[in-house]
């Protein structure tokens, strides 16, 4: 699936390094707040708070992405695993979801999944260092933030650098974990072509702790 949300679940605000290592003009920028605030909250798991600073329509893709790798899941295995990630036991229990909570669900889905521990989370909390580097400001409702985190898990010392898109609505900023997504706009309704979909399995931002290996599953139908 598209998002995130590559979305590094491990920024926290209290790591920040000091200003003097931030692109003053990134501070100025009242989009700067959000992106701190969001990232904060993806590295201590507040999913259900993290989603009220994405943009509504990112958070409507991820759902609808995540219900077309339901409708194509390949085994009868996998279509059932999908589906109980996100805490449903049907496609159409899935279907119903509103938009926060399947955020929430999907992420404490990833989360169980990759096996993440309160050590491992509260290490890299502890170890974190953030800088925001540089703004590109396409116009005055779309700007693009490029973010330098750094932080050890019980395995390893991680280096990752973020660039996390934000639109504002209605006078606000919302993170829009398909920023960086080609925009097209029809010129002819009957002759645009459908906006490209992906299959990726994880938002913009990554979990530095990788997905275990699945086991064989059945055929669909067997």
């Amino acid at each position: 699936m598209k998002h995130l949300v590559r979305l590094a679940a491990l920024l926290c605000l209290a790591s920040l390094t000091s200003a003097a290592q931030d692109d003053p003009k990134v501070i100025a920028h009242p989009a700067s707040k959000v992106v701190k605030d969001y990232l904060q909250l993806v590295l201590e798991r507040d999913w259900n708070k993290a989603a009220t600073l994405v943009q509504l329509e990112s958070l409507q893709q991820l759902h609808a992405d995540f219900l077309q790798r339901l409708k194509k899941a390949p085994t009868m295995d996998d279509e059932l695993m999908l589906t109980k990630r996100v805490g449903k036991e049907t496609f159409t229990d899935v279907e119903k979801m509103a938009p926060i909570a399947f955020y929430t669900a999907y992420h404490e889905g990833l989360q169980e999944r990759w096996k993440v521990s309160p050590e491992v989370i509260r290490k890299v909390r502890a170890s974190l260092t953030v800088r925001l580097l540089s703004i590109g400001e396409e116009d005055g409702s779309h700007v693009h933030i490029l973010v330098l985190t750094n932080h050890s898990t019980d395995k390893a010392v991680i280096e990752n650098l973020e660039l996390i898109s934000l639109i504002k609505i209605d006078g606000s900023w919302k993170v829009a974990l398909n920023g960086q997504e080609p925009r097209i706009t029809p010129l002819d309704s009957a002759l645009a072509p459908a906006p490209p979909t992906s299959s990726k399995e994880t938002p913009k931002s990554s979990d530095p702790v990788k997905p275990a290996p699945k086991p064989p599953a059945k055929s669909k139908g067997k």
